[in-house]
């Protein structure tokens, strides 16, 4: 992973707090809640939720999820997304929604922490290559 996908991780979490700060949720009734559908992934890590609209109102990842590779954190998400289909569906019920305030807030603290973790994760790592490349020519 180079540094350019810290900086594209940084830009799509971005993104998405962006549009979770322009969307207002409309007042729901009771009916409208009991239609929205929760999926979930990595032990519940990985939160995925659609309203009564059919569309996909939120997404919530575990911050303890970033040291996965970025692959594997898309398969997680695409297991939640997937279950909350599967939920949809079926019909089954959905448990209470969270607050789309509090996910806006979880998303931008994932932002400003892992984001800088991962960057120096990854120079770290492109040092210790450095290093072990320059050490093994010396051999």
């Amino acid at each position: 992973m180079s540094r350019d996908a810290s900086g594209d991780f940084a830009r799509m979490l971005d993104a998405t707090v962006g549009a979770l700060r322009a969307v207002s949720p409309p007042p729901e009734d009771e009916e409208a809640a009991r239609q929205r559908r929760i999926g979930e992934a990595a032990d519940g890590q990985v939160r995925a939720e659609f309203g009564a609209d059919g569309r996909l109102s939120s997404l919530a990842v575990d911050p303890r999820l970033m040291r996965l590779g970025s692959a594997e954190l898309c398969d997680r998400i695409v297991e939640a997304v997937n279950a909350a289909i599967d939920s949809m569906r079926s019909g089954a019920s959905a448990p209470d929604a969270a607050d789309l305030t509090q996910l806006t807030e979880q998303l931008q603290q994932v932002r400003d922490t892992a984001v800088p973790r991962l960057s120096t994760f990854l120079q770290t790592l492109t040092e210790a290559q450095a290093r072990m490349s320059g050490g093994s020519a010396n051999r």
